[in-house]
């Protein structure tokens, strides 16, 4: 495990990606019969699930479905390590001491901020988050003719001339996704990798500042964000320079919207690599140097694209949910897990050859970028991770919705755990903190209302947590022309 663990699976993902459809299904059908034989044997949660089946000979359609309320209810039989138990991990998770330790001294456990209303605990181990960065890098959108012979040549030039430099701008201080995989790099990483982790808790100009003292091969963001520091680079304010080899702009998390793609093609003459993840499968699928359309690591999960019953949807159609199996984490294995994502496969392959199939546009799980008034005129972009983060944390409120409801306007809808319990004046105390942080408390108004629920979307079936109604405004771009 670690680094060498990663530099063979970087080759090995190198030579998959020039091997066939075939040879693809091959790997495929291993690591498959790996991961059931794993889950049988040591979670007391499949064992039960699946009796009566041969899972030497079943094919993955002949398996049950699983969701994140049936896992989270069996979570202590549902992982298959015994001493991995739900409510202890919980608690520290909670403890912020924890940040940038292993569980156990072997585990890395992340909670999900629940987008679909309730959130998910996920536990990779050591060797399972390997093979994430190994495909970070190995699926990296470099041109067609890379080999492996031509990145072992990049990676001694990086441990002898000069080290890769990531710049990665994330919702930081907690057990985030994205961040986990940032902050958990093998320790030899830093032979040759130079990271900076940027929170997106800070005001825009001081991350500005601080990426302006700094060189770059990879920027690495959520779209929103992208978007924001595009705007930032085309007023002239950010400065930031991309160096060769391996330049990239990588965004994760959310959809990536048509705003960001032009911004960024205008800002720094680079297109985004889109990447396709969740917590329970940090890189599902990811664009390649064509930039056309998102490749599913075919190689890494399954991915079953079905309606709201559960039944196959045609390529070229969009489903309703996402049925993801893990093939690579065997801590706590996901076979056939719902995710109310909205997406489907394309009919069309990619011209860029590579063995594995197309997604069409991921819709859904986007959180609206929140513009309020500057004072001296213009626009302030305000990441609504700055709110989610601290919210998270508010263990008192079942569900939320954070809604800019004017320019200068927020109102907090929230269901309370307990409805005897009056939490309004913790909520509003968190909000107003985040607030006071960024520098905007004085400019904007909030207001906090008690609910019984809150409204899904209509057709991903996800609870929008932070949304703005009144959206971005229409001499926005004015601001970074000036």
């Amino acid at each position: 495990m670690g680094l060498p663990h990663v530099i063979g699976l970087i080759f090995s993902m190198i030579n998959a990606s020039r091997s066939t459809p075939e040879e693809i299904a091959l790997v495929r059908e291993k690591r498959f019969r790996r991961l059931l034989r794993t889950a049988a044997e040591k979670s007391p949660f499949y064992r039960d699930l699946y009796r009566g089946i041969d899972i030497e000979k079943c094919r993955l359609t002949d398996l049950p479905i699983v969701d994140k309320t049936t896992m989270m209810d069996h979570f202590d039989d549902f992982v298959t390590d015994p001493c991995l138990k739900k409510d202890q991990i919980i608690r520290w998770i909670e403890n912020k001491d924890n940040i940038g330790r292993m569980y156990r001294g072997k585990y890395i456990p992340i909670r999900t901020s629940g987008t679909t209303g309730k959130f998910a605990i996920v536990v990779y181990d050591r060797w399972a988050l390997d093979f994430v960065q190994a495909a970070m890098i190995a699926r990296h959108a470099h041109s067609p003719d890379i080999n492996a012979v031509k990145f072992l040549k990049m990676i001694l030039n990086a441990l002898f001339v000069k080290r890769f430099k990531i710049n990665a701008v994330f919702m930081t201080g907690g057990p985030y996704p994205a961040y986990t995989i940032a902050a958990y790099l093998p320790t030899l990483y830093k032979l040759f990798v130079d990271e900076e982790i940027h929170s997106l808790l800070e005001p825009v100009p001081k991350l500005v500042e601080k990426l302006n003292r700094s060189s770059c091969n990879q920027l690495y963001s959520y779209p929103s964000m992208l978007e924001t520091l595009a705007r930032e680079q085309l007023a002239g304010r950010l400065k930031l320079k991309f160096d060769q080899p391996m330049a990239t702009i990588v965004s994760a998390s959310e959809p990536l919207t048509k705003a960001a793609e032009k911004l960024v093609q205008k800002a720094w003459g680079m297109k985004i690599q889109d990447t396709y993840g969740s917590s329970e499968c940090f890189l599902m699928a990811r664009s390649c140097g064509h930039f056309a359309g998102m490749h599913v690591m075919s190689d890494l999960c399954c991915l079953e694209i079905v309606d709201h019953q559960g039944k196959p949807v045609p390529d070229g159609q969009t489903g309703d949910k996402v049925l993801v199996t893990n093939l690579f984490n065997l801590t706590q294995p996901f076979i056939r897990y719902e995710i109310s994502d909205v997406t489907g496969y394309a009919t069309e392959p990619c011209r860029c050859g590579l063995p594995f199939p197309t997604l069409l546009p991921v819709e859904g799980r986007t959180d609206d970028i929140f513009y309020i008034d500057r004072p001296d005129g213009g626009y302030e972009a305000v990441h609504p991770y700055l709110f989610g983060g601290a919210i998270v944390d508010l263990t008192a409120i079942r569900e939320y919705q954070l809604i800019q409801t004017g320019r200068n306007e927020f109102t907090f809808f929230y269901v309370p755990v307990d409805p005897r319990e009056d939490v309004e004046n913790k909520a509003r105390s968190v909000l107003e903190a985040c607030m006071r942080k960024a520098g905007f408390f004085d400019r904007v108004t909030l207001k906090t209302v008690c609910v019984e629920n809150i409204p899904r979307d209509q057709r991903s079936g996800k609870m929008r947590r932070l949304v703005s109604i009144v959206g971005a405004p229409e001499d926005l771009n004015d601001d970074f022309q000036r």
